[in-house]
């Protein structure tokens, strides 16, 4: 009993945060098969993200390598629903298709509860 309490407190917590290193998919779901591929380098240093300010075509399938170089960081793109923690010393790659045209905040987050606010690392991703 205790065992599977357990193993289903360990998945629930992965199914809310997401994958923590490796690779995080959100849904390429729609995407036709010769969408053209962009792979976007991002890096957090020092409560920056390095680039800032990202620009890509719509209907592109974006290939998000996210490094932090300092210390633990929270990842979202509320309009594409990505969200992850980048630990420190790691890169985290994610993928997602750009359907959606117009300008997106990311971001270090900070969670309040089911909640979260901007930690001040703030960007944008533009989707022409």
């Amino acid at each position: 009993m205790k065992k599977s309490i357990i193993v289903g407190v360990i998945t629930l917590c992965l199914l809310v945060t997401g994958c923590t290193t490796g690779q995080n998919v959100a849904s390429l779901e729609g995407m036709p098969s010769n969408t053209p591929v962009q792979t976007i380098q991002l890096q957090g240093k020092d409560c920056t993200w390095t680039p800032d300010l990202i620009r890509v075509e719509k209907d592109t399938h974006v290939v998000l390598k996210v490094k932090s170089l300092d210390w633990d960081y929270n990842f979202q793109l509320p309009g594409y629903n990505l969200r992850f923690t980048i630990p420190e010393g790691q890169m985290v790659t994610s993928e997602f298709y750009a359907w959606k045209p117009g300008t997106y905040e990311f971001g270090c987050y900070i969670e309040q509860g089911r909640n979260y606010m901007w930690g001040g690392m703030v960007g944008k991703l533009i989707v022409e």
